[in-house]
C-alpha cells in the first residue's frame, strides 16, 4: 500500500482543486424526451444523469422504482397511478436511452469519438 500524497496548498492555505464538478453542467438539448400513458404527457430525463446510487441499485437487479421516479422527477405521481406492464416499461426506458444516444453502459462522450478508434 502507498503512503498518501501530501495535499498541495495554496498561499491562502486552502487545498489546490484539480476538477470541480459542482461546476460541471449537463449537455443541454433543446427537446426533453417526452411520451404519452393514458392520454397524459410524461417527460423523462437521460438516463445517465440519474444518481449514481439509484443506478447502482438498479445495475445490481434492485431499485427499478427509485430509477423510475428518478427519471421521472415531478412527475412520478401521476405515472406511478397508471398500470403498466414491465414489457411496457422495458420500452419505454429503451425508447428514452435511444432518443438520447446512449445504451447501457455507455455515455454520450463515447459515442462522439472518431470513426477510428470506436468499436465495430
Amino acid at each position: 500500500m502507498t503512503a498518501a500524497r501530501p495535499r498541495v496548498i495554496t498561499q491562502s492555505g486552502e487545498p489546490v482543486v484539480h476538477f470541480d464538478l459542482d461546476a460541471v453542467e449537463s449537455e443541454a438539448r433543446d427537446e426533453h424526451f417526452t411520451f404519452t400513458l393514458g392520454g397524459e404527457v410524461f417527460t423523462m430525463q437521460p438516463p445517465e444523469d440519474a444518481d449514481w446510487r439509484v443506478v447502482d441499485d438498479i445495475s445490481n437487479g434492485a431499485g427499478l422504482t427509485a430509477f423510475v421516479q428518478e427519471l421521472l422527477g415531478n412527475d412520478y405521481e401521476k405515472f406511478a397511478k397508471h398500470k403498466l406492464t414491465s414489457r411496457k416499461l422495458g420500452l419505454l426506458i429503451d425508447e428514452c436511452t435511444r432518443f438520447y444516444g446512449i445504451t447501457p453502459g455507455e455515455s454520450q462522450a463515447s459515442k462522439r469519438s472518431s470513426k477510428s478508434t470506436r468499436r465495430r
